[in-house]
């Protein structure tokens, strides 16, 4: 006999109603789920891998990872975040990464205070200005962006790429990470500092020479 709950839209459910039935083993749940989350998955899976061809074989082992695991999601956890977690650690498990030549430790990057707590000059913090407008400008502006995340550590990464690039509250993030939320704003804070710094310095910190 089929349950009235099966003859609903898959579209119109809660995802805890959906990731309950994926759970039972309703295929068509867990695709519908995996289908909505994907966008954000990819987001920050993409951000952590070098690659697109690197990206889209994570995102596969997430899939699968999720499905085979469907019976240890927590009681009352959040598919998304649950998603998340197995996605981040697909991306950071991928083993040694070629790096872009730094030349020297990533801590030269840090900004640098006095004793009396000020910014010592020559130390900036500045963004830059956003290319304005051009496609193409903005996809060079974010592979740039990934290849200075590959110079930080992982967990620097990962707080960045869930904080500032997926637009997760560092609660969230923490869960996903395994860490506590502060060491999540911790962590998130010095990848910015140094990806600032990477910015300041640039062109040197890739090797190139100066004007």
């Amino acid at each position: 006999m089929i349950r009235a709950a099966e003859l609903l839209d898959d579209s119109l459910l809660r995802d805890d109603a959906l990731a309950e039935r994926a759970r039972l083993g309703s295929a068509t749940a867990f695709a519908e789920l995996f289908t909505r989350h994907r966008d954000a998955v990819h987001v920050i899976v993409r951000n952590l891998c070098r690659t697109e061809a690197e990206t889209e074989e994570v995102l596969r082992e997430a899939l699968l990872s999720a499905w085979r695991n469907l019976a240890h999601l927590p009681p009352g956890a959040r598919f998304s975040t649950w998603l998340y977690r197995i996605a981040t650690s697909a991306a950071l498990a991928r083993g040694p990464r070629e790096r872009p030549a730094m030349g020297c430790s990533v801590d030269a990057f840090l900004p640098v205070f006095d004793v009396a707590g000020g910014l010592v000059s020559g130390s900036s913090t500045r963004w830059p200005d956003a290319p304005g407008g051009h496609s193409e400008n903005m996809e060079v502006t974010a592979a740039l962006l990934r290849d200075m995340l590959q110079c930080i550590d992982d967990r620097a990464r990962a707080a960045f790429v869930l904080c500032d690039v997926a637009g997760l509250c560092p609660e969230e993030a923490a869960v996903i990470a395994g860490v506590s939320p502060p060491v999540m704003r911790n962590d998130a804070h010095r990848a910015r500092l140094l990806l600032r710094g990477f910015i300041d310095r640039m062109p040197n910190a890739f090797g190139e020479p100066a004007p």
